[in-house]
């Protein structure tokens, strides 16, 4: 371009970005204004839907322990009122209550949350046999689910509902933002109170509400108006230069307000795209001999400063938001690249990852799967592919055939967190698995609970006479371990081992367990035979 062409370029863009200059602030504003108050009515809904499901959960979880009118604190099993709170955050409590007792999952006392439930004013919902009401002593929220499932018979669910707000809020309101969840008599069970406090005049407080039909909660949010202006709002100071159509200069300004990071699933995109979210590895050894025969795939989210967000942060949000498949892939990818080689060289170790059903149900979940790990330099008899009972697998008969496909690919199958979730015994029976991995919440009560050393040695006897090679998940004590071994299970994984350790700690574990003389794949026929 010469030089005459570029001044008339620069004075061609300096006249049309004065005469629309005003027009596109104009429209700019409203837009933003727009998509600002969009975005908070959509967060106040979302909050809303995920503290009904909270609800739904807990009254779920209490048909689970109470399954007539006759359950009391004599006959109730105490194990399942525990099993029931068993990996959920949010609930803290369950306790039962009858004319003549009362009994908690827990039995370590708190006073103040007796008293608190004691003075509790309940709200009824649809069904008159279920109420609500608000917890709270100092310090600390709460929300508590009642059934009358009996005259003066009745199950309570403890919730911990501060999870339910926390992080909620886009940064740049948190500190001028107040926001509540409360019941229908008025009383609050979770809220945000920005540090500053909430002493602000109502008048410059911009409100956003929503009713529950399903219960009587609601939820308000009171932004102040100020911060809300100038939230999403900032310019770039060389904008209004570089704007040469109206619809160019529109469309720039529109995708700082919609693309702007608003959210944690926005950080999570962000964490995805710059490598944050990493895969660490867990030994699966050999009981006895303690021979490396394989490792689990995990998901660790380290940010650049060093902090880590444990995966329950971050795990549900990604199988909530169509993330998963995309974290599976560049998981596996980078397993590839830092230990394909190794599972080459060793072909009796075994590379074992998590799916959801969704996942594994999916369309073309085979193929990809094959497709990625040619690709990523995974040797496919080295990979095993653990269904998680986070969902319930919702075809059967499909599930079967994805398994028959996988291992026809050369993959093997694991139920992962065997008898804790939806799935249960008819997922060993129709999945056709080649693993059953047997939860630590039974390993942990095996040295302590004759019941639990009951039911650990069922599972494994069921498990061979399906062909199927039993894993130990969250062994932590040599006291675990002998019991493991009397049971007849001769592989697991656990802090007594190892803790999930980067690559890098896996190829030295690897490293070291080849000694001169011994074959590489070795150790196989020890986890096909355990």
């Amino acid at each position: 371009m010469t030089v005459q062409r570029k001044l008339q370029f620069a004075a061609f863009v300096m006249c049309f970005a004065g005469l629309f200059a005003g027009g596109l602030s104009l429209a700019h504003t409203a837009f933003i204004a727009s998509w600002n108050e969009q975005q908070l009515h959509r967060l106040v809904r979302d909050t809303l839907s995920r503290t009904e499901q909270a609800i739904d959960s807990a009254v779920m979880k209490m048909s689970d322990v109470v399954f007539n009118q006759h359950t009391s604190c004599a006959t109730v099993d105490r194990t399942a009122m525990t099993r029931a709170l068993y990996g959920s955050s949010i609930m803290k409590n369950m306790r039962l209550e009858t004319r003549d007792s009362t009994c908690w999952s827990y039995e370590e006392r708190n006073q103040a949350l007796e008293q608190s439930i004691a003075s509790a004013q309940h709200n009824r919902t649809r069904n008159p046999d279920y109420s609500l009401f608000s917890l709270g002593f100092p310090g600390w929220k709460g929300l508590g689910v009642r059934w009358q499932y009996g005259p003066e018979k009745s199950i309570i669910e403890v919730l911990a509902t501060s999870g339910l707000l926390f992080a909620i809020l886009p940064l740049e309101l948190r500190d001028s933002a107040l926001m509540q969840l409360t019941l229908a008599d008025g009383s609050s069970f979770a809220s945000h109170v920005p540090r500053a406090g909430s002493g602000r005049d109502e008048a410059a407080l911009i409100i956003f509400e929503e009713k529950s039909v399903q219960y009587p909660i609601a939820i308000s949010l009171k932004v102040d108006s100020a911060a809300l202006a100038q939230w999403n709002h900032s310019v770039s100071p060389l904008t209004s230069t570089i704007v040469v159509a109206f619809g160019l200069g529109f469309g720039v300004l529109a995708a700082r307000g919609m693309f702007r990071s608003t959210s944690i699933l926005d950080e999570l995109d962000a964490a995805l795209a710059n490598g944050e979210i990493r895969p660490y590895f867990q030994p699966i050894f050999h009981l006895e001999s303690r021979e490396l025969l394989g490792f689990e795939m995990l998901a660790r989210w380290i940010k650049p400063d060093g902090a880590v967000i444990p995966p329950l942060a971050f795990i549900p949000l990604a199988e909530s938001n169509g993330r998963i498949e995309r974290l599976t892939t560049e998981l596996l990818k980078q397993a590839g690249a830092q230990l394909g080689g190794l599972l080459q060289a060793q072909s009796h170790l075994k590379l074992s990852f998590n799916v959801t059903p969704d996942q594994y149900l999916a369309a073309d979940f085979v193929d990809n799967l094959t497709a990625q790990a040619t690709k990523f330099g995974l040797p496919l008899n080295s990979m095993v592919v653990e269904v998680t009972e986070r969902q319930a697998i919702a075809d059967k008969d499909k599930a079967a055939a994805v398994s028959e496909m996988l291992i026809d690919a050369g993959m093997q199958v694991a139920i992962d967190d065997a008898g804790t979730g939806h799935n249960g015994l008819s997922a060993i029976h129709a999945l056709g698995a080649n693993y059953l991995k047997i939860d630590k919440f039974f390993v942990d009560g095996i040295t302590l609970d004759r019941k639990s050393s009951e039911l650990v040695e069922l599972l494994a006897a069921l498990a061979g006479k399906f062909g199927m090679t039993v894993v130990a998940e969250g062994v932590e004590t040599e006291e675990q371990i002998a019991v493991l071994l009397q049971l007849g299970i001769r592989a697991g994984q656990g802090f007594v081992y190892s803790k999930p350790v980067p690559a890098t700690t896996i190829l030295a574990m690897a490293a070291k367990a080849v000694t001169p003389g011994r074959q590489a794949d070795g150790g196989g026929s020890q986890l096909r035979s355990a």
